[in-house]
Order: structure tokens, then C-alpha cells, then sequence
């Protein structure tokens, strides 16, 4: 028969199969469901009961000859799809796939289809993908095709328990609840009761089951040889793995002449599908099948473990998550100064050490307790426990997890090798810590708050935009090359937050996990660049005009910052990158791209600034990020204004907080000079005027700015003058916008406010000044009668941001006619003539030679010298009657 469009999964097909080619009918109606080989016991009842609603074709009844659309759900593999394998290639057939099982460099998409044809699913079921776009595009769903997503998306998912589960699945099967699925369904065929065939193979595959200790991971294999076939393989795996509790399980059955295997992993460390690939295996990190014809059970088991080391990925070791550099206090520190020392650093804990040795950990909740009892003057080593357990940088994740559960042990000092146990350790050895908030956060991501970023970095590769920036790649290679000397280079701020956006940004930001300066040294000397260091905040600028023109990199230590009080300026101490990041303002400021060899572009995000920046938001790190730092008010709206993205209600919340405590105006007088700068530099400044009136920060800025609505105006008006006039490029827009809000400031509160603001003198001259002169221009051009050269008088020693500020706020239009003319004509008059011309007629060098070209640009504003030569005549005329007049005064005498 002719069916033009099949809908196709893979072989032995489970629930999630099933759904999705459910799915892919509802996306393709046209099309036919066919199943290429058999079902799993539980999906093949479920399917006989429902044969009727689910319409379906035979694989013998469809002529590939005739087939001019092949859909493929779950799976990438065409070995999977049984007849209609040679399908997959065919020349006549268009092949749609839909697929979530990435399998790292197979995930890629398979040559025998179009990139627009291809769909690879980011949700722990495919399902989930499938029922958003048909939800999406508003196609009805049945109560019975609803309840067989959801039984697809449980299977997927380990319902919902699995890692690779998304917050999208818990929606999708929430969503099968609302379309009406059936609870008492998918918990018949969900937790489907082993047959007694079953049974009987799962205690022969327990029985002869064996571990294998591959890296950090116990993988138990169990193999069997059954008379006779058995259906639902996979649901004895999935008993065998609750009965065991095993990290990942492979089981190998041979049955009529084919060995039948499934693989379950629990453990990010281990991907079953990429265990079982050597064998043609399929599926995903955590779920895996394969079949094998004809051959060798041993030989096969062999084959599988023989491959397993290949696919274990390298666990996390204690380097990896260990806190560094580590904080030690005194043995005879008191317990008082031993806890604020804690609140500081926020430490749950701290080390002591004694003549340079480990001698203790103490912990907060202890000194906490000590203080009730008032023995806050005591030293601390009469409370810390002694005898502290130590690793080295090579512990696994796990085994610290190990030592952790199974002991009081809340801390543990890392060393950089092995150490005796019970013999002292010098402090000089101690290169980290790992704390139980360390080992929780990295095994169960977002589930630790800390109070720090909660959850382990969000990662993702930029190394192809990095290497897109052609101009700049020999600066990364060079670091690249340097980055072995060091724990991490990473770039920071706003360059890697600029990437993301797609805005360029060369102001390049390096931090370094070492020693900042000496890296910039070295940076130097390999690009032939010059080195400015600043040794007190271990900082440094390279200047690298051989790379690019005008590039400079700054480079520094990570460092974390403490504020004595607020608005003060920061302690700075050495720290990692995790605390570099922290002390910064904003999320979507925080991330770093690590630049060092081995993960060149990879983004390390601990706090969320991607999602940030996905959803357009500015959200501060901490609950006093404001009050360290009320700088950050002004850097938030300028954020807002520039990339239209806004302030969270939590943030928002903060800064109304901090401007109502007072404290901008604790900021010194420089820094906020230069926020005002930056904040008023920016092309467009509407948002940010109103936004300044909102959150109350004109008034702490001075008492009598002016913020708000009429304000943003009277900018608006300015700057629209400038662009008209072409004087935006000659000015500088932010001592115009800065006059517009001082408007109503008089002489001298301007002279005042300017001086404690410490402007320079010019541009405090040109503040102030525009204020003062705008008012009194427009008063003498109200009354009119000027001619061109007296308006020039008036206007030629005003700066432009005056006649800019008069103009925008003149109500007058004889006023605005005035100084347009002046702008747009009188201005821009000069003579053809010079000094030089007038020395040729005869006039000696001496004030009258101003005198007479002052009389010419005179003469010219009004119209009466059109050319060189008829500035030459007036001119010579002018030098005769000098002549004459000092000749007659001459004969006086």
C-alpha cells in the first residue's frame, strides 16, 4: 500500500518511544506510526488495550519505494530502525528527526539530515519538547494521548528523578494532568509487576552478578544465558538497580541466538551510551540498550568492559572544589576576635595554626557558644579540635563525601600531597579547604544555599567567539602559552558580559589566580608591550600597541574586598576566582572565561548572570552590596539605561534601602565624580534622569538637583540641539546634561557643589558657567534689536554647552532664533585674511593689528565683505587711516 509519510523509533520500544511517535502524529498527521520491532511487555499491553485510538501500520505493508517522508523519534541511530534503515538515505526521502540522546561528539547531526530538519531536545525527556510545540500551536490533545506522554515522560526522566531531568518536564507533566491523563494508567503500566519469567531471569542475573571498579565508580555487570526469549529486559534492570542501589548497572542477556543489553547509570561519571556504543548500543548518559546477533556472550561482556575506562569521566578531586587560599588564626587568638574573623570571610569554621603548624579547626557554631559564655577573651585553642583529618588535591568528591557521612568532620584541610597520618603539617603545605557546603554543592547542584552563589558554575564554551576576535587572538594565544605557571587566567567583567550580549568591547579584563603582576610582566615581554603595576592592589596595565592600537589589558590578582564601613574604600586580599567574582556588583558582571589551555572559552557562571542576561535583569550578589558600595546605585541605572535591562524587585528593593539610609552621601567626592561622568556620558540619558528621581537619588546627590520629568525634557531638547547643530562631537554631554539638573543652583552653591564633586577647573568652569550664562543670555535676548555682530559679542565667549542650555530652555522664540543663528552662521564666520596679510601692508606688530581684524569679522558678520579681495580692500583702508592717524599725531609732537 501507499503510505508517502512513516513515523518511526527504535527497536524494542519502551514508553518514551512510544509517546514520542504519538507526538509526532499529532505534529504530522499525514503520517503513520510504525513500529519497526518489538515493544517492551508493558508498552505492547498498554497498546493492544488501545490499538483502536492509535492508528498504526504494519512495517511489511509500507513500500519504501514509496516513501517520500521518514520522521524518526528518539533515537539518531538508522542501525535502530530495522527495514527501514536503508530509508535514512534514500535520495526520494526527506528524514525528520527528533531526538534528545547526546552521545558528545555523535550527538552532532547525522549527515542524512537537514539542519532545518533536525531537532535535538535540551529536556530529560524528548517528550517534553514535542508536547510544548504541539501545545504551542494549539492542537487539541485527548485525555488517552495525555496520559501516554506522561507514562513517556516518566520513563524518560526516572519520574523526574534523574539528573538530567529539566524544570520544563515537571511542567510538561503537569500540563498531561491538566489535558486530563490518567493517574490510575500510568501507575498500572508505570510500575508494571514482573512476570514470573522475569522473575526467575532477574535471580539468576543477581546471583551471578560482579563488580567492577572503574575509577570512582562501582559498575555492577551481571550476564546470563536464558533458554528462551524473555520481554522487558530493561524493567529486571530497573529492579535489579533499586534492589542493589548500585551507581551504574550493565546487564547482558543472550536469548535465541542474540544477546540482549541494557545499561542504567545514576552517576554523572559514567554514560551507558557511550559504554555500549562499541556494541551498537543506543539511548542516553543514564539509559542505554543494545542487541547483538550472533555473537559471543563472553566476548561481548568483555568488549563492554574493556571500553568502560574510555567512557568514565575524570572524577572532580578536591582541587576542584576546594576553597582557597585558606585563612588561619592564631592559637592564642582570642575566641571574639576568632568569630568576627569567621563573619568577615563568611567561614563556618577556621583553621588555627601554631609556631607554623596545623594545630586545629574551630567552628563557628563553637565560638558561638563560647561567647554565650562569655569567654570571648580566652584564646581560641581551648575550644578547637585537635587532630585534624587532612586530603590531598587527589581525593575524589566521593571519598570526601565518604569521610564526611561517616564522621563529625565538617572540614578538611587539603594538602598538595600525601601526608603521614598523625604526623604535624606544615601550614605552607596547606593549599585549600573543603567544606561540607562544597561537597553538598558540587554532588547536588542548587540545593545548597550559601549565602555565596548556592549553586556550581553554569558552564558553556566560548571559544569560537573568542576566536572570532581576530585582532585580538594573539593576545589569547600568548596567554594561553603562560596560563601553565598558574591555577587559572581567566578573562572578567565587562568584556566576557559584552561577549555574551554581542556588543563589541576591547577593554580587556585578565584575572589571574597567582600573582597578577608577574603575569603582566610576562605578558609584556612575549607581545612587546609596556607594564604600569600598582604593587598595593596587585594590580597592572599592559600597554600592547603592537597587538592593536590603543589596547591595553588590565591585569589583576583575584582578590576579595572587605568594606570597614559603609561607602569606604576596600581591604583587598588575595583569593579565587569563585571569591574574585563574588565581590563584584551585578550577576551579569560576575562570570569569567577561563583562557588557560586546557579549557580555553569554558564560562564559569556561579551565580547566574547568563540567566540574567537572558531575562534582562540587574540583581546584586548579596543583601550589602549597595551599603559596601552605594557606587553601584548609579552603575545600576546606568546598566538599565544602556541595555534596557531592569533591576529585580529584590534589587530595587536594596537601593531604595541604601539611598533612604543616607549613604550616597558618605561616597568620596572622586568616585562619585566619576559615576556622574560615566552616567551622563552615555548617547541617551532620558531613562536614567527619571530613574534617578524614582529611587530619590537626585536629592543625595545635592539637595536642590533636578530630577525628574522636566528634567528629562529639557536634556532631551539639549541634546536634540547638539545633533542638530553638529556640536555633540565638539562637546562633552555630560557637563550639559550635569548643568540641566543644577539649573536651579545659584552661583554659589554651583562653585561649592563643583569644588567638593573635585572637577577639574575647566569643567567645572563650563558647569557652573552654563547655568549662570544661560540665565542671563536669555534675559538680554528677550528684549531682541540685536544685530549680528553684537549677538556674536554676546555669544562668541560662552561655551557651547551654554548657548546649548539657553537654547533648550528658552521659551522664547525670538530667543531660539537668536542663538540658532549665531550656532548654525555667526559662529562658524571667518576672514580669509590673516595677521600675516596686514604685516605685508605695512601694520608693525603691535595691538592694532587685532584691533583692525576685529573691525573686519565685524564688517563680515554683517554682510559687507563677501570675498578675500574685498577683506583686503577694507583692510588696507583700515591700515591707511592707522597710517595717517599716527602720522598726524606724529607732527604734534
Amino acid at each position: 500500500m501507499n503510505f508517502p509519510e512513516i513515523i518511526v523509533t527504535h527497536r524494542s520500544t519502551d514508553f518514551d518511544g512510544f509517546a514520542a511517535t504519538v507526538a509526532a502524529a499529532k505534529l504530522y498527521p499525514e503520517a503513520r506510526i510504525c513500529f519497526p520491532g518489538s515493544l517492551n511487555r508493558n508498552v505492547r499491553e498498554f497498546f493492544n488495550l488501545h490499538a483502536d485510538e492509535i492508528e498504526t501500520v504494519e512495517a511489511s505493508m509500507v513500500d519504501l519505494d514509496r516513501l517520500r517522508r521518514l520522521v524518526i523519534v528518539d533515537t539518531i541511530h538508522c542501525n535502530r530502525l530495522g527495514v527501514f534503515e536503508s530509508a535514512c538515505r534514500g535520495e526520494q526521502v526527506e528524514v525528520v528527526v527528533f531526538d534528545h540522546h547526546r552521545l558528545g561528539a555523535r550527538s552532532k547531526r547525522p549527515d542524512f539530515v537537514r539542519p532545518e530538519n533536525f531537532v535535538l531536545s535540551e529536556d530529560g525527556s524528548l517528550v517534553t519538547t514535542m508536547l510544548k510545540i504541539i501545545h504551542d500551536r494549539g492542537i487539541e490533545v485527548s485525555p488517552l494521548e495525555a496520559t501516554v506522554f506522561a507514562l513517556g515522560i516518566h520513563e524518560d526522566t526516572g519520574s523526574l528523578t534523574y539528573s538530567t531531568t529539566t524544570p520544563r518536564d515537571a511542567e510538561a507533566l503537569a500540563l498531561c494532568m491538566r489535558l486530563g491523563a490518567s493517574q490510575s494508567l500510568i501507575g498500572k503500566y508505570l510500575h508494571n509487576p514482573l512476570s514470573a519469567e522475569q522473575r526467575q531471569l532477574l535471580l539468576e542475573l543477581v546471583d551471578g552478578m560482579e563488580p567492577a571498579a572503574v575509577g570512582d565508580v562501582e559498575v555492577f555487570i551481571a550476564a546470563a544465558r536464558y533458554p528462551h526469549y524473555v520481554d522487558g529486559l530493561s524493567v529486571v534492570a530497573h529492579k535489579i538497580m533499586d534492589v542493589t542501589d548500585c551507581q551504574a548497572l550493565l546487564v547482558m542477556v543472550e536469548m535465541e541466538g542474540r544477546i540482549f543489553i541494557v545499561g542504567r547509570s545514576n552517576s554523572r561519571l559514567i554514560d551507558v551510551a557511550r559504554a555500549l556504543a562499541p556494541v551498537g548500543g543506543g539511548g542516553h548518559s543514564q539509559a542505554s540498550s543494545a542487541i547483538v546477533k550472533g555473537g559471543d556472550l563472553e566476548e561481548t561482556r568483555r568488549t563492554i568492559v574493556e571500553n568502560l575506562p574510555a567512557v568514565l569521566e575524570e572524577p572532580l578531586r578536591a582541587r576542584d572544589i576546594m576553597s582557597h587560599p585558606v585563612h588561619f588564626v592564631d592559637a592564642d587568638t582570642s575566641i571574639g576576635d576568632a568569630l568576627v574573623f569567621c563573619r568577615r570571610y563568611g567561614h563556618s569554621g577556621i583553621c588555627v595554626q601554631e609556631d607554623g603548624m596545623l594545630a586545629g579547626i574551630v567552628s563557628r557554631k563553637d565560638l558561638d557558644k563560647a561567647v554565650v559564655h562569655r569567654l570571648q577573651h580566652a584564646p581560641v585553642k581551648g575550644i578547637m579540635s585537635r587532630g585534624v583529618k587532612t586530603v590531598s588535591e587527589e581525593t575524589t568528591v566521593h571519598e570526601l563525601r565518604r569521610m564526611m557521612a561517616t564522621s563529625a568532620v565538617g572540614r578538611l584541610p587539603v594538602l598538595a600531597r600525601e601526608h603521614p597520618a598523625g604526623g604535624r603539617v606544615p601550614v605552607a603545605e596547606v593549599t585549600g579547604i573543603v567544606t561540607r557546603t562544597d561537597v553538598l554543592r558540587t554532588l547536588h547542584p542548587g540545593m545548597v544555599d550559601e549565602g555565596f552563589g548556592g549553586a556550581a558554575a553554569a558552564e558553556l564554551d566560548l571559544r569560537h567567539r573568542l576566536q572570532s576576535m581576530r585582532s585580538l587572538v594573539p593576545l589569547f594565544e600568548v596567554v594561553q602559552k603562560l596560563s601553565a605557571s598558574y591555577r587559572g587566567v581567566y578573562l572578567v567583567g565587562g568584556f566576557v558580559r559584552d561577549m555574551i550580549i554581542g556588543e563589541a568591547n576591547y577593554d580587556v579584563d585578565i584575572a589571574v589566580e597567582g600573582d597578577g603582576i608577574e603575569f603582566a610582566r610576562r605578558l609584556a615581554e612575549e607581545l612587546g608591550g609596556r607594564v604600569r603595576s600598582h604593587r598595593k592592589f596587585n594590580t597592572a596595565v599592559v600597554l600592547l600597541e603592537g597587538v592593536k592600537p590603543g589596547l591595553r589589558v588590565d591585569v589583576a590578582t583575584t582578590r576579595t574586598e572587605f568594606y570597614d564601613y559603609p561607602a569606604a574604600l576596600p581591604t583587598v586580599e588575595h583569593s579565587s576566582i569563585k571569591r574574585d567574582l563574588y565581590r563584584r556588583d551585578f550577576t551579569i558582571n560576575a562570570m569569567a572565561v577561563s583562557l588557560a589551555a586546557p579549557d580555553f572559552g569554558r564560562l564559569l557562571d556561579f551565580f547566574g548572570g547568563l540567566e540574567d542576561i537572558d531575562r534582562g535583569i540587574i540583581r546584586v550578589l548579596h543583601n550589602l552590596s549597595f551599603i559596601e558600595d552605594p557606587t553601584r546605585l548609579f552603575r545600576a541605572v546606568r546598566y538599565e539605561n544602556r541595555f534596557g535591562f531592569r533591576m529585580n524587585s529584590y534589587t530595587l528593593g536594596l537601593a531604595r534601602g541604601c539611598v533612604e539610609m543616607g549613604l550616597v552621601g558618605d561616597l568620596s567626592s572622586a568616585r562619585l565624580r566619576d559615576e556622574l561622568v560615566w552616567l551622563f556620558s552615555e548617547p541617551e540619558v532620558s531613562f536614567t534622569i527619571l530613574r534617578l528621581g524614582e529611587l530619590g537619588l537626585g536629592p543625595a546627590i545635592h539637595p536642590d538637583l533636578s530630577v525628574g520629568r522636566e528634567t528629562a525634557a529639557l536634556v532631551k531638547r539639549a541634546d536634540k540641539a547638539a545633533r542638530r547643530f553638529g556640536l555633540m562631537e565638539e562637546i562633552k554631554p555630560w557637563r550639559l546634561r550635569l548643568a540641566c539638573l543644577a539649573r536651579r543652583l545659584d552661583a554659589g552653591q554651583l562653585r561649592f557643589w563643583t569644588q567638593r564633586l573635585k572637577l577639574r577647573r575647566s569643567d567645572a568652569d563650563v558647569v557652573a558657567g552654563s547655568v549662570v550664562l544661560a540665565r542671563k543670555v536669555q534675559a538680554k535676548l528677550a528684549g531682541g534689536g540685536y544685530s549680528r555682530s553684537r549677538l556674536y559679542e554676546l555669544l562668541e565667549r560662552l561655551p557651547a554647552e551654554a548657548c546649548l542650555l539657553a537654547y533648550a530652555q528658552a521659551e522664547s522664540e525670538e530667543v531660539r532664533e537668536a542663538i540658532e543663528l549665531y550656532l548654525t552662521e555667526l559662529s562658524r564666520v571667518e576672514l580669509e585674511i590673516d595677521g600675516n596679510d596686514l604685516l605685508e601692508m605695512g601694520l608693525g606688530e603691535s595691538p592694532q593689528v587685532g584691533e583692525v581684524l576685529r573691525r573686519l569679522q565685524m564688517m563680515k558678520l554683517e554682510g559687507g565683505l563677501v570675498n578675500r579681495e574685498a577683506e583686503m580692500e577694507a583692510a588696507r583702508r583700515m591700515v591707511s587711516e592707522l597710517a595717517g592717524r599716527d602720522a598726524a599725531g606724529g607732527s604734534d609732537r
